[in-house]
């Protein structure tokens, strides 16, 4: 049983039962409903209890440790360890250590990871340790409580919340200003927390270096190739240093603005329902802009960033054209890749042109590419090929149809969090009420080239 999930079906339960409850002259059918209700309840909650009863035992056989005054018995005890809840008094915080914060917050994502695969988990507890200021972000943004009050808040408002909910709320003003109605997407729901999550499917975001900070700017260094020489006994040295540069990357806004009416709200749940959407949406967005955004207001695309060096392009042999008679353009592309960046390139293409590849032939080698299967892993003389229909397919003159390189010199930067706001109450030109609620989702994302020379496009 997934816990996080039964949980979450049990508090929409309990409020339903708590308003049918409260109704002074309910229908036939709210009857019938609240009876019904009450029967799924003791189901689920049976289910459930027995459920974390499991986890619990499974957990406390996983903390057991030999006892070493008692091996030498050949007794095998369980070590008793005392932990303490991670969201004790949340708003001490404040006044934590760094050390205290992570060692809290690592304790947090453990505490709240049911059902989250470990890989994500891991990437979380990654970025707590190394990011200044996410151990507090995750400590606010994923109590038991705080997540109550963001499942609710879509449906119900916050006069929904409990006491304990509301006090969750009021410690995370530090990350959104809830009394204002913006929030912090919960921990392990957040895009910009869990990078690896299973929407993202735009090929540049895995391929790319990606880091995330607080700062509304990242500021790297960036070195080219150390130069070494032969040098004469007792002779002076030549200065071989690389050329140091720093790389600035700001974060951009990016919004998604959803309206549903107030039915919809009701129905739907914000956490299973909306922010996997809204994820989806950013991803979308961004796998345009990795591509060819044009740094004004938005990321910096690898063709935007590249096309104009004119060393980091390969012109179509025949102009305006790519057919399954150009392979000694491919060829090109390949030998174009600098040394320095081969055992790192990959190739990233729109399919159309892959599959215009895999009907190249040769003299002697029949099929071009014979891996017709498509799946994964697959290379193109030798290098990882990544499909994006980001990447235009159409071989007018002057299009770039294919990017190979080394990804990692494609640095994208995430700002920490990403937040809603909801607007309880849409108007028309009126400014009479439509019953219809919105939200307007927003996160910070920057993405830029850090070295040309490791890329290489294939332009028409």
């Amino acid at each position: 049983m997934d816990i996080q999930k039964a949980s979450e079906e049990l508090e929409s339960l309990r409020s339903e039962i708590a308003e049918l409850d409260a109704l002074e002259a309910p229908t036939e059918e709210q009857t019938a409903r609240f009876a019904v209700a009450l029967d799924e309840w003791d189901e689920k909650k049976a289910a459930y209890d027995a459920a974390v009863a499991r986890a619990e035992k499974v957990a406390a056989v996983r903390d057991a440790a030999l006892d070493p005054a008692n091996v030498e018995r050949a007794f095998h005890a369980p070590q008793v360890m005392k932990r303490n809840d991670p969201f004790d008094d949340l708003e001490a915080t404040r006044f934590q250590s760094d050390e205290e914060l992570k060692s809290r917050a690592v304790s947090a994502l453990e505490a709240t990871a049911a059902g989250i695969r470990d890989e994500y988990v891991s990437e979380a507890v990654r970025k707590v340790e190394q990011i200044p200021g996410a151990a507090r972000h995750v400590l606010l943004t994923s109590s038991p409580a705080y997540r109550s009050a963001f499942r609710k808040w879509g449906q119900y408002g916050p006069n929904a919340w409990s006491p304990e909910e509301a006090a969750a709320v009021r410690a995370a003003l530090a990350v959104g200003t809830g009394s204002t109605g913006l929030f912090a997407i919960p921990t392990l729901l957040d895009p910009s927390l869990i990078l690896t999550g299973a929407i993202v499917t735009n090929p540049i975001r895995q391929l790319a270096r990606v880091v995330t900070g607080t700062a509304p700017t990242w500021n790297g260094v960036s070195a080219g190739a150390t130069t070494a020489y032969w040098t004469a006994e007792a002779s002076a040295m030549t200065d071989g240093s690389p050329t140091f540069a720093g790389p600035a990357v700001t974060a951009h806004k990016e919004t998604a603005y959803l309206v549903g009416s107030f039915e919809v709200w009701e129905d739907s749940s914000l956490q299973a329902d909306l922010v996997p959407a809204i994820a989806e949406a950013f991803d979308n967005l961004e796998g345009d802009a990795f591509v060819s955004g044009s740094g004004s207001g938005a990321p910096t695309g690898i063709v935007t960033a590249v096309s104009g060096t004119a060393g980091s392009l390969v012109t179509a042999t025949t102009r305006g054209a790519f057919t399954a008679a150009s392979s000694a353009d491919v060829f090109a592309m390949a030998n174009a890749v600098a040394p320095r960046f081969e055992d790192r390139a990959q190739w990233v293409a729109n399919k159309a042109t892959f599959n215009t590849i895999r009907q190249m032939a040769t003299s002697n080698s029949g099929l071009f590419w014979t891996d017709l299967g498509g799946g994964r892993p697959q290379t193109l003389l030798g290098y990882g090929v990544y499909s994006s229909s980001a990447v235009t397919s159409s071989t007018t003159s002057g299009n770039h149809i294919a990017i190979l390189g080394d990804f990692s010199r494609y640095v994208i930067y995430d700002r920490l969090g990403t937040f809603l706001e909801l607007d309880p109450i849409v108007v028309n030109t009126n400014g009479l009420p439509t019953g219809q609620r919105a939200i307007v989702a927003h996160r910070r994302v920057g993405a830029n080239v850090t070295d040309v020379n490791a890329f290489r496009l294939l332009k028409t």
